[in-house]
């Protein structure tokens, strides 16, 4: 894979040095560079199949959810994913996003990008104990190719439980936890809601009441 320097402003480098300490101390777990694009939900630790493919992979079945937050297409074929560690991206995005519609990448997404680049298969590796997400763009700089970051957040250890998700809610305004499938009981922020996770589908967390735990199957019956 060819080499692809980043660049960061004295703004990003803020951004990203607030987001490992908050990552550190347990704090608010999201920073963001735009908001026109955006990661909107982020599952780390999967305990069942996400990725419909038949199997469950802790590697295979992670997933990210980018959102087109502006009023116009969004061509993704320049965007990547990267966990806050390295400097390779884990996959090269693909597709148009129109406005308002979001999209998930699978970890087996990643996988099949990097055998078909010759990498490490390591997936998204998203780490179970809290990591940092990282969405770049590819530009032409004066010396070739080089990454800008677009969009940044992080999650907490108890954010990346099995089958617990987290991201934005419906407004954009508040990173919250969707642990209807794996209830949170404590009170690290973002504190449970009982809210299921929805990948490809709107975050909807408004007057829902998790009276127990649901299945899989059921959030499957709900969003797919």
């Amino acid at each position: 894979m060819k080499n692809l320097s980043m660049t960061k402003s004295p703004l990003v480098l803020v951004i990203l040095v607030g987001t490992f300490l908050f990552l550190v101390a347990g704090g608010p777990s999201v920073a963001q560079v735009d908001d026109f694009i955006l990661i909107n939900e982020v599952l780390a630790d999967p305990a069942s199949d996400w990725d419909g493919d038949g199997a469950v992979d802790f590697k295979d079945d992670e997933w990210v959810e980018i959102l087109n937050n502006w009023t116009e297409p969004i061509d993704l074929s320049n965007y990547y994913l990267r966990d806050g560690l390295g400097d390779d991206p884990h996959l090269k995005l693909s597709g148009v996003l129109d406005p308002g519609e979001s999209v998930v990448f699978f970890g087996s997404d990643a996988v099949a990008w990097q055998t078909e680049m010759g990498m490490t298969t390591s997936g998204l590796s998203l780490n179970n104990g809290g990591d940092i997400v990282q969405l770049l763009r590819s530009y032409e700089g004066p010396e070739g190719p080089e990454m800008e970051l677009m969009f940044v957040v992080s999650y907490n250890d108890h954010e990346a439980e099995d089958d617990r998700s987290s991201g934005f809610n419906t407004e954009l305004s508040d990173w919250i936890l969707f642990d209807s499938i794996n209830p949170y009981g404590g009170e690290l922020d973002p504190v449970g809601t009982g809210c299921l996770p929805s990948p490809g589908s709107v975050n909807l967390c408004q007057d829902q009441v998790a009276l127990e735990a649901r299945s899989f199957g059921e959030v499957k019956a709900i969003f797919r």
